[in-house]
């Protein structure tokens, strides 16, 4: 995934790491501001993320993600939980950021039987993306 795709100033290489996944960006503005929605799987390793982002310049403020991996029982969100503002740009994970394990969506796809098109519509349906059309992702 190219550094601008997502970019993060203060991870390594100043990207998020993706490894072997499939993966897609989706932009989108709402109340005034610009938002990077990251939406990545690999069926092999049963994972999914989708991972919001609060545009900031030419950096990014990860606001919440979805996800499911075997590590953790379920679907789950990671959230920042106060004012977008105060959420540091360039990170992807900090003490701002609450765990929701009660926020699990037990209807949700297996990652490990997942395609390009369950992929985008779960996030599509978590985030409440309607007027995003669909389309593949990025091996």
């Amino acid at each position: 995934m190219p550094r601008a795709a997502f970019p993060l100033s203060k991870s390594g290489n100043k990207t998020y790491r993706l490894g072997n996944r499939r993966w897609r960006i989706v932009t989108f503005d709402a109340s005034g501001a610009s938002f990077r929605l990251l939406i990545n799987y690999s069926a092999p390793l049963g994972q999914y993320q989708a991972i919001l982002g609060l545009t900031d310049g030419g950096d990014t403020r990860v606001v919440a993600s979805f996800e499911k991996h075997p590590d953790h029982k379920g679907w789950h969100v990671h959230a920042t939980c106060g004012p977008l503002s105060d959420v540091p740009a360039g990170i992807h994970r900090g003490p701002w950021v609450r765990n929701l394990n009660r926020a699990q969506r037990a209807s949700q796809p297996d990652p490990a039987t997942m395609s390009d098109e369950a992929a985008f519509a779960v996030a599509r349906r978590f985030f409440r993306l309607d007027n995003v059309p669909p389309f593949g992702l990025v091996p």
